[in-house]
């Protein structure tokens, strides 16, 4: 399969799939809940301060590797933070992780780069349901993005059962 195909058969996947939120056992959404805290923790935050902002702070990964290595400074969107699954500061955490992973591992904002941060991200992931959990946030929805031109409507956590 090309990667156009790929990103193609993911967006339409997570388009077609119904939100498996409720499916989650209590258990499931802290432990991921837990690991994106742990996950966090290991910025280096006396190096890097991670600041919430309104709006989309950089255009590209080139722009946030420069505002880490000139400025120390992190900057995380607060826009579009209504996640059930992550509500509130985790929701920012879980996006400073994932935004320093792109400069750590030079990775664009494309389907593409977010699959390779996924990629790296899924190590703090221990459980496959965890794992699921994140290539819903990451893969599918980024895939979505770039194949139909903007982010999904609504937010939903599909619980994939094929190869991620």
């Amino acid at each position: 399969m090309t990667t156009k195909d790929y990103i193609r058969h993911k967006a339409v996947l997570y388009l077609k799939y119904k939100d498996n939120f409720e499916e989650l056992t209590k258990k499931q959404i802290s432990n991921f809940r837990g690991e994106v805290e742990t996950a966090y923790d290991k910025i280096p935050h006396s190096k890097v301060q991670v600041m919430s902002v309104d709006g989309q702070p950089y255009v590209d990964h080139i722009q946030l590797s420069n505002d880490i290595k000139l400025n120390g400074t992190l900057r995380i969107s607060s826009d579009h933070n209504e996640s059930v699954l992550l509500p509130g500061l985790l929701n920012l955490q879980f996006r400073a992780v994932h935004d320093y992973l792109h400069y750590t591992l030079q990775q664009p904002f494309t389907a593409v780069g977010e699959i390779n941060v996924f990629k790296m991200q899924r190590k703090f992931h221990s459980t496959g349901i965890s794992q699921q959990i994140l290539f819903s946030e990451v893969v599918l929805q980024a895939c979505y993005a770039e194949y139909f031109g903007k982010f999904p409507p609504t937010q939903k956590v599909v619980l994939y059962k094929g190869r991620i």
